[in-house]
């Protein structure tokens, strides 16, 4: 029997370990959770939200995204009520495994609420609309029950950084503002309220901070996380218009970088080619900043 060299084991060792690392990085899984809301029932008394063009965002996206690999849960108009949103990103999250790229996205309304476990250092939370959110406080009726506050996005947030772990990648995309007029005017259509959603009467005064960048906390045992914003609280995110159709602006670039680009854990180059992007296509409103907040 001819003896095998150890030069030979140690080469054959060399291919077998090459190809579980091959495994390894072709075994990484991208997941994506899309919502978008145009459609808001402005007809019915206490909801009083102007309509938006959510669903235009989450239709540019999506096949973009799946033709990068990646697996998508969409939502859009009457299903991204407050409840199916909670229970489809719970589903979504126990679903993550360690090393998953994951995007989430939301195309929405966006509103003040009063902060009432003290937790805000300017006495509001920032909150995602969903379809059957009120606008306006009623005592009995609604008392903000469906507002997807940071405060709970937050939560999945955290448990979805846990479950991939640090070889994995959270984006989260918020196309929506906080401090709009809720208005259509001059043809421009803006997403969110300058109305705060408030228990006690309180006056929703938005911040005028400056700042574009935050960090976040990093842990060993979670993934790095991108928040991307449209704007800041003091600004208006305005749609724009392109070929007859109206996007968030965030999500139309979006859209154009990642037609460049692949989306992988290399945020810093996703950042650095969105940027570029805001600055190059002139498809960026005037007077609007965008924000990030990073845990890398």
């Amino acid at each position: 029997m001819q003896k095998i060299s150890f030069s030979m084991r140690f080469r054959t060792y060399l291919i077998v370990v090459a190809m579980l690392l091959s495994t390894a990085v072709n075994a990484q899984r991208k997941r994506a959770f899309l919502v978008g809301i145009s459609h808001y029932d402005t007809a019915l008394t206490g909801y009083q939200w102007n309509n938006i063009n959510g669903v235009e965002d989450i239709n540019l996206l999506n096949p973009t995204l799946k033709n990068q690999g990646f697996t998508t849960t969409v939502l859009l108009d009457e299903q991204a009520t407050f409840d199916n949103i909670v229970n489809q990103i719970t589903q979504f999250t126990n679903k993550t495994k360690k090393g998953d790229v994951v995007y989430l996205h939301f195309s929405t309304h966006g509103q003040p609420i009063e902060d009432l476990n003290g937790d805000e250092t300017d006495g509001w939370d920032e909150s995602i609309v969903p379809i059957d959110a009120y606008k306006i406080y009623k005592k009995g009726v609604y008392e903000g029950q469906k507002h997807l506050t940071d405060d709970l996005l937050n939560k999945y947030v955290k448990k979805l950084r846990e479950k991939i772990g640090p070889n994995g990648f959270l984006y989260v995309v918020i196309d929506a503002c906080h401090a709009g007029t809720s208005s259509r005017a001059n043809d421009e259509t803006v997403r969110g309220t300058h109305v705060g959603f408030t228990h006690n009467n309180k006056v929703f005064k938005p911040s005028t901070t400056k700042k574009s960048h935050y960090r976040i906390e990093a842990s060993a045992r979670q993934s790095n996380v991108l928040f991307i914003e449209a704007c800041r609280p003091d600004q208006v995110n305005t749609e724009i218009k392109i070929d007859g159709k109206r996007f968030g602006p965030l999500s139309y670039n979006i859209a154009q970088t990642l037609s460049g680009l692949r989306l992988t854990t290399n945020a810093r180059e996703f950042v650095e080619s969105l940027k570029h992007s805001l600055m190059t296509t002139g498809r960026w409103p005037n007077n609007q900043n965008l924000v990030t907040e990073t845990s890398y």
